[in-house]
């Protein structure tokens, strides 16, 4: 599985020379805690979070983002984003291509795909992921005959 198959598409993002209460107001209204940082041409150039907005002092977002930012590719495999937030300790890591956001995924983007599951009707073989399998491993039924289940709480 690929990063572009998880990753939240439409991403919040902030320009630089935007005030650190713009930015405040983007993550409380939008209830995330980090946005990528982008310049007037939408390169990105930095991540900003709640934890910079709280341990660091300046007017501008450009004064307090922190700017060697680790990106993946949307062609990632999320083995690889997983590594990346687990021995990172990042939250999040935005999806480049030619520079730009394309997307994001954070944790709870991984969360979500574990959580997620689609079983077979056919035979019952249950395959994890956000979107429906072309086909089933196991008996070879087609699309149609899978069911969007997402696992209970405490499965």
């Amino acid at each position: 599985m690929k990063a572009r198959e998880i990753m939240t598409r439409q991403v919040i993002s902030i320009l630089s020379d935007a005030t650190v209460e713009d930015a405040a107001r983007l993550l409380a209204r939008n209830r995330i805690s980090g946005l990528p940082v982008v310049n007037a041409e939408g390169t990105l150039v930095g991540l900003v979070t709640e934890h910079d907005l709280i341990a660091r002092t300046g007017r501008l977002v450009s004064e307090i983002m922190s700017r060697s930012v680790i990106t993946v590719s949307p062609d990632t495999e999320i083995e690889q984003v997983q590594h990346l937030l687990t021995n990172q300790r990042i939250r999040r890591v935005p999806v480049v291509e030619n520079g730009r956001v394309v997307g994001i995924v954070s944790r709870s983007d991984l969360v979500r795909q574990i959580a997620m599951r689609w079983v077979c009707g056919v035979c019952g073989e249950i395959v994890r992921g956000l979107e429906p399998p072309t086909g089933c491993p196991r008996c070879g039924a087609d699309q149609q005959s899978f069911v969007h289940d997402v696992v209970p709480p405490g499965m």
